[in-house]
């Protein structure tokens, strides 16, 4: 085994990670993957040690900031001071002297936002908001979708048992699986296709979906094609599933991930696509973009960009609308995000259901007794870290009358 670089290389490597995640130009776990290609001397512990670092500093960065200020060399110097780093040391390797302790207000404090903080408390409630900001500064669990169209649960805990992987089947998602540690990218479960990674609220959303084998649906917000996947393996890869997106390159991730999935039904087609205007789907899905408050834990970066909730509600209901025209009569429109917030979610379908009126919210029927137990009698879906230990989601079912 290699042995670990120095430990001051692990705090610089950490700095330059942190200083390229605040200028807000892409996800935390892309810049670190960039970071470490480009330094091929990093084993696997000093990668590990580098990513503690970063996402330490992530989860508790509300704090950090009102203590040390916007630099991020400050909100690291602060953080290894709080683990008990010599002052000197730190300074030593060119990070500016640690802050001194201080008051933070109680929205830094729980590492939100105050905006998203105000208006979490404003609907949830002082103690609700504590618990709920205690899970999301928790690092998210490793969770896996099993492939129905190669393998069972069974098989694959069997498989991960053998090896020495400890999992577990999840609470909710009939075909997840909760590990007690990341597999690599090598591992021939993943490359024969017999799992996917994807979190279990992610994969509930595609469950509450519920499409049947010889549908047709679109997957309008489709991103790299997760829940394309998971509602394939529901639809034994009968029928057909259109993929769309406004960015090519991530419906581009689609086909090899089909591939070793053995799916053979998802189409892809680029946004804005006049050739959508013929098609008339049982099932539209729009996973709509948001604020992404939901997946906190998991994206911890999400805390330093700032959110214009107006807009994102104008675009999602904008969104949601051309969507709904390509649902038939008697079709399914379910409208979702990855936000813990009304204004993104229930205010949204209010304000589309005033103003198409052939839409209606409903219950679905759903032969899972476990997930119909998350469904409110008018259709929606609420998913909740502190709750379920799921990402957070929202999803609303909506079925188009004559």
């Amino acid at each position: 085994m290699t042995p670990p670089l120095p430990r001051r290389l692990h705090i610089l490597r950490a700095r330059d990670a942190l200083q390229d995640i605040a200028r807000g130009s892409r996800p935390a776990d892309q810049i670190l993957e960039a970071l470490f290609r480009s330094h091929k001397e990093m084993g696997k512990r000093d990668r590990a040690t580098v990513s503690d670092l970063v996402y330490g500093v992530l989860r508790d960065v509300g704090r950090l900031q009102c203590l040390a200020g916007s630099e991020p060399a400050g909100w690291l110097a602060r953080h290894l001071a709080d683990a008990g780093h010599a002052s000197s040391h730190l300074v030593t390797l060119g990070l500016p002297a640690p802050a001194e302790d201080g008051e933070v207000p109680l929205y830094a404090a729980r590492n939100l936002p105050f905006d998203l903080h105000e208006r979490l408390v404003a609907e949830q409630g002082d103690k609700e908001t504590a618990a709920l900001a205690a899970a999301l500064n928790r690092p998210a669990p490793t969770d896996v979708r099993v492939n129905a169209l190669k393998t069972t649960r069974e098989d694959v805990l069997a498989q991960l048992g053998a090896l020495g992987i400890p999992a577990q089947a999840t609470t909710w998602a009939a075909t997840g699986l909760r590990l007690g540690q990341r597999l690599s990218r090598q591992s021939p479960l993943l490359l024969d296709g017999l799992i996917e990674p994807q979190d279990e609220g992610s994969q509930l959303l595609a469950q509450f979906a519920a499409p049947a084998p010889g549908e047709t649906v679109i997957d309008w917000c489709a991103g790299a094609g997760g829940k394309s996947l998971a509602m394939a393996a529901q639809m034994q890869n009968r029928g057909r599933i259109i993929a769309c997106d406004i960015s090519a390159s991530r419906l581009a991730r689609i086909r090899p991930r089909a591939d070793r999935a053995g799916v053979n039904l998802i189409e892809t087609r680029p946004l804005p696509d006049p050739g959508l205007a013929a098609v008339q789907a049982d099932l539209v899905l729009v996973d709509a973009p948001c604020s992404g408050t939901g997946i906190l834990r998991r994206s911890p970066e999400l805390r330093l960009k700032a959110i214009h909730y107006e807009a994102l509600v104008s675009l999602q209901l904008s969104i949601l609308t051309e969507a709904s025209r390509q649902v038939r009569v008697g079709g399914r429109l379910i409208y979702a995000t990855c936000s813990l917030l009304a204004a993104e979610n229930e205010a949204v379908v209010a304000a589309f259901v005033a103003m198409s009126p052939g839409f209606v919210q409903q219950r679905p029927a759903h032969a899972d007794r476990a997930l119909a137990e998350l469904v409110d009698a008018r259709g929606g879906l609420r998913l909740w870290p502190h709750r379920q230990e799921t990402d957070g989601f929202f999803a609303q079912n909506l079925v188009r009358q004559e």
